[in-house]
């Protein structure tokens, strides 16, 4: 699967994964998982990420559904666990609600294009190879990436 994957890459280099996947014929997850531009990052290390990203100027959170995509830039939220969920609730965001931490079984670092641009996203997945959301890293004005979140991307 590596090689396969790899080969799509190296012939078209403003591929997808999720284009990547389609072509293959297997699921997203699957690339992750074998991308040469997608790594996993230990779960065990989720609330030091969170902590990371609440660093960041903002960030671009996406949630996909079958019928909606639900896109949000803001600053990530401070939360607190209780009730068996990481409840974000922080006057500086726009970012509220609660996460069942616990579904959360697999989580990757990904550099992907999109719409023809270099994308950086972080994937959080749950037992069922779903994905339960994506934080990006965000784009300035020029629609460049923002210099000091992706410096603290690629460190993760």
């Amino acid at each position: 699967m590596k090689g396969k994957i790899e080969s799509l890459l190296k012939e078209n280099e403003k591929l997808s994964l999720s284009k990547v996947a389609t072509e293959l014929g297997v699921s997203f997850i699957e690339v992750l998982r074998n991308a040469p531009t997608s790594r996993n990052f230990s779960v065990d290390k989720k609330d030091e990420l969170f902590e990371i990203l609440r660093g960041w100027e903002k960030v671009f959170l996406l949630v996909v559904t079958e019928n909606f995509v639900l896109e949000i830039k803001d600053k990530f939220p401070k939360g607190f666990y209780a009730h068996g969920y990481l409840n974000f609730h922080d006057k500086d965001s726009s970012i509220g609600g609660h996460l069942s931490v616990d579904k959360i079984k697999e989580i990757f670092i990904v550099t992907d294009v999109m719409f023809g641009r270099k994308s950086c996203s972080i994937k959080f997945f749950d037992e069922k190879a779903k994905e339960i959301f994506a934080i990006y890293v965000p784009r300035d004005e020029n629609k460049e990436l923002i210099k000091e979140c992706l410096d603290s991307f690629n460190g993760l």
